[in-house]
């Protein structure tokens, strides 16, 4: 069996979750590709695991007073910047109704 890349796997998933959210599959083609999708998932997840593991390996740093190893997570990222989705100055948002 070949193995698939993370960047791959996480690309078909978007294409599953993209087919099943238009919702126009027959019930059976949708269970087929909603299980690929779950096996996708978990490929992804071990995938990160894994990477997780390489670098908290790469980032120990050796404790000069016992002679040991102290494991440090990877540190987090700040929050991600992305468009500004606020409303139009002049625009009312869209309110939902009950």
């Amino acid at each position: 069996m070949e193995e698939v890349r993370f960047e791959e796997a996480l690309k078909q998933l978007e294409a599953i979750v993209s087919r099943l959210e238009i919702g126009d599959l027959p019930l059976e083609e949708a269970l087929s590709i909603f299980e690929e999708g779950i096996r996708l998932t978990k490929l992804c997840s071990q995938r990160l695991s894994e990477a997780e593991r390489r670098v908290n390996i790469l980032v120990r740093s050796a404790e000069p007073a016992s002679g040991g190893f102290e494991e440090r997570p990877f540190p987090a990222l700040g929050p991600v910047e992305g468009p500004d989705l606020s409303p139009v100055e002049g625009e009312e948002e869209d309110e939902e109704e009950p």
